[in-house]
């Protein structure tokens, strides 16, 4: 049982109840209930099951305040983990899914998107330690598809797959200035043994794009220099929902774009696996060749 998942208690004399009850006897209306591990449920019942407004406290220190449905946590709730984590959005049958925000032990912040537990949709996220940020698209906990990532002295502007920058892209810096280019994808080909620290090694590999993926590495292939007047600041979510043509929706649902660049990421890959695609670089010296 993880530490999200409660004991169950959708029978009438499951531990110790004081509250309501309809004429069969059932848990129904307002009532406490101390479970046999040791949890505690203070809320609404309707034959026997958790719905509408309750608080669960679990015995590891855990707890969960916000709505249920058939007993389990369905609608805007808010949940502490043991470890001081903070969750506090829409949930759907048990599962982080919807909009929602979730403050990690480290400080590390995202905003965004969920489905089934994962992140997933369109998001930000704040890195504490380095306060790089990142707004964009995800998929299964990653950033893939179109984002941007702040970090210190610079912006970039691009695609991503496994959270990792690939294809094309901006870089722009203090000073006016932005480089634009490529990040070209290929395939690593070793063995990262089983008790590896995925975390440790992804963050020596690619410091700059913190978790990025250990399966894929990308080389950037600089195309031109120009001015730019696209200012360097902290990334607001609200700027970029209207940049990236994206609409939110009443309980956390969020309409995306038809294109979120995974179509073109998919694409990259693709070319990563025959060889690495032309630049336009490249295709100039074919021309003058």
């Amino acid at each position: 049982m993880n530490e999200e998942q409660e004991e169950e208690d959708d029978a009438a004399f499951v531990g110790e109840y004081i509250g309501e009850r309809n004429e069969r006897k059932q848990r129904h209306g307002a009532g406490t209930t101390t479970l046999p591990n040791g949890d505690r449920y203070k809320g609404n019942y309707v034959r026997n099951l958790r719905e509408g407004q309750g608080l669960y406290i679990f015995k590891g220190g855990a707890r969960y305040e916000g709505l249920w449905r058939l007993g389990r946590k369905h609608g805007e709730g808010k949940f502490i983990y043991s470890d001081g984590s903070i969750y506090e959005g829409h949930w759907v049958n048990d599962k982080r899914h919807g909009y929602g925000v979730y403050t990690y032990q480290n400080g590390d912040v995202y905003a965004g998107q969920w489905k089934e537990s994962e992140r997933s949709g369109y998001g930000f996220y704040l890195w504490k330690d380095s306060q790089a940020r990142y707004v964009g698209y995800w998929e299964n906990g990653r950033r893939e598809g179109r984002g941007e990532v702040l970090f210190g002295a610079y912006k970039f502007s691009g695609l991503f797959h496994n959270d990792t920058p690939v294809g094309p892209g901006r870089f722009i810096f203090l000073g006016g200035w932005e480089q634009q280019g490529h990040f070209i994808p290929f395939h690593i080909e070793q063995h990262i043994p089983a008790n590896a620290n995925r975390a440790q090694l992804a963050e020596d590999d690619s410091p700059e794009f913190p978790d990025s993926s250990l399966d894929l590495i990308t080389t950037w292939i600089a195309e031109r220099t120009v001015a730019s007047k696209e200012p360097i600041k902290g990334i607001k979510p609200e700027e970029l929902l209207v940049k990236f043509d994206v609409s939110v929706h009443p309980k956390g649902e969020i309409s995306l774009p038809r294109s979120s660049g995974q179509d073109q990421v998919a694409t990259l890959l693709a070319q990563a696996k025959s060889g690495p695609a032309k630049t336009a670089h490249d295709k100039a010296n074919e021309r003058k060749g």
